[in-house]
């Protein structure tokens, strides 16, 4: 009985429970001082990091402006201050050389690198690399400092009124007839441009003229036109394939495009055929135009005849009574009558043009003759005259087309230490 009483016998049990706890506690409060003393350490660093991610972010922003300003400036980009010229020089120039610190207030700033683009659409590319620091990237400056790089590709279209040289290239063979005049000399401000650029044979008949700007007003001249050019010479102002992606999403937005599934310009389920008429019955809206193969796919020099678009523009074709844009077939157009475009014509294939009255294609008119050598041909009926004429303005799209650089999808990264 005795034992048992001892057993049960607790006195004496809450001073060390009192000290088990004081412990506790203590261990508790000693946690929560150390924590109280990192955690604004940690969220100062925190907010540097997250500073210095969105000064590359700024970075980046800058150089895609300045690209941008380069292209839509020219030629007189070293009038913009932060303007990069295009084709970008070598080094790139400053702020944009990789070395140079741009201040931003007081948080901090970021260096910026624009390189060259690499692979087949190399000169509408470029890469951007910038680098935000906060407070600085300054060595002597010893306090705690923060860095995030970001790189990311950006590319635009060609600037085709710059690049071209010339109011009507063509990678084949020219055949010009009739009163029909092709005229490179009207609008220099984009340079110096030639009637006609082929990569075969000019060949002129009749009373037709080509005229370039080669400082004096006699048409027809050596001077005026270039045949036989190197086939290489027209990649800088042929359509590579991520602009015509591009395009057909812009044809799309703007219910301008023709292809699988839009056979009328709206998604619909009857079959597209690759034939396409615009007259005064089906008449078409200013914008970037986009005729597709009947696959959907870029045209080949194996592509099946069946499956290339084949446009025909007559009669009274355009809502607004004189088109303002670009007008892209996927391959072969004909236009004939008495009509205004002012814009650019651009054919992966054939281009014929038989205009009546005062008809005529004010921008730019490019053949690119991918499947065959069939001559392009200009040509007017007797009673009246047809003119492709240069205009800068009206080849770069009339306000459709976006000049600057944008964000190539999937390139954009941070680039870790």
């Amino acid at each position: 009985m005795r034992h048992e009483s001892l057993i049960r016998n607790e006195r004496g049990v809450a001073a060390p429970m009192a000290m088990i706890s004081l412990v506790l506690l203590a261990t508790l409060l000693l946690a929560f001082t150390v924590l109280a003393q990192t955690e604004p350490q940690i969220a100062a660093n925190h907010l540097r990091v997250t500073q210095a991610r969105a000064l590359a972010e700024s970075g980046f922003e800058r150089a895609v402006w300045g690209l941008s300003r380069g292209v839509i400036d020219a030629p007189n980009c070293a009038a913009t201050q932060g303007c990069i010229p295009n084709p970008l020089p070598a080094p790139a120039p400053v702020p944009y050389d990789g070395d140079t610190f741009v201040p931003t207030g007081l948080t901090g700033g970021f260096v910026v690198l624009v390189s060259p683009g690499v692979g087949a659409n190399a000169a509408n590319e470029r890469i951007v690399r910038s680098e935000g620091w906060t407070p600085t990237n300054a060595a002597a400056d010893t306090r705690t400092k923060a860095h995030r790089v970001i790189q990311a590709t950006v590319e635009r279209f060609p600037d085709m009124a710059v690049e071209a040289p010339c109011a009507l290239c063509v990678k084949g063979d020219l055949d010009v007839g009739g009163n029909a005049a092709i005229d490179g000399a009207t609008d220099t401000s984009c340079g110096n441009k030639k009637g006609s650029y082929t990569a075969g044979t000019t060949t002129r008949t009749g009373a037709s003229s080509i005229s370039g700007a080669d400082g004096n007003a006699t048409a027809n001249e050596l001077t005026d036109y270039t045949q036989n050019a190197d086939a290489s010479s027209f990649d800088s102002f042929t359509l590579s394939a991520s602009a015509l992606k591009k395009l057909r999403e812009l044809a799309k937005k703007n219910g301008t495009y023709f292809g699988p599934g839009y056979p009328d310009g709206t998604p619909a389920s009857g079959s597209y055929s690759g034939s396409v008429t615009f007259d005064s019955d089906h008449q078409l809206k200013d914008g970037v135009v986009f005729i597709d193969t009947t696959t959907g796919e870029d045209m080949t020099a194996s592509t099946p005849p069946g499956q290339l678009a084949n446009v025909d523009i007559h009669g009274n074709p355009f809502a607004s009574g004189t088109f303002t844009g670009w007008i892209i077939v996927n391959g072969s157009i004909s236009i004939s009558g008495n009509m205004h475009i002012n814009g650019m014509v651009y054919a992966m294939n054939d281009l014929t043009y038989n205009g009546t009255g005062t008809g005529r294609i004010s921008g730019l008119a490019i053949s690119q003759n991918i499947r065959d050598v069939t001559a392009t041909s200009i040509d007017t009926e007797t009673s009246g005259q047809s003119k492709v004429i240069f205009n800068c303005e009206h080849a770069r799209g009339g306000g459709f087309v976006p000049l600057g650089f944008v964000l190539k999808a999937g390139t954009y990264r941070e680039i870790g230490d």
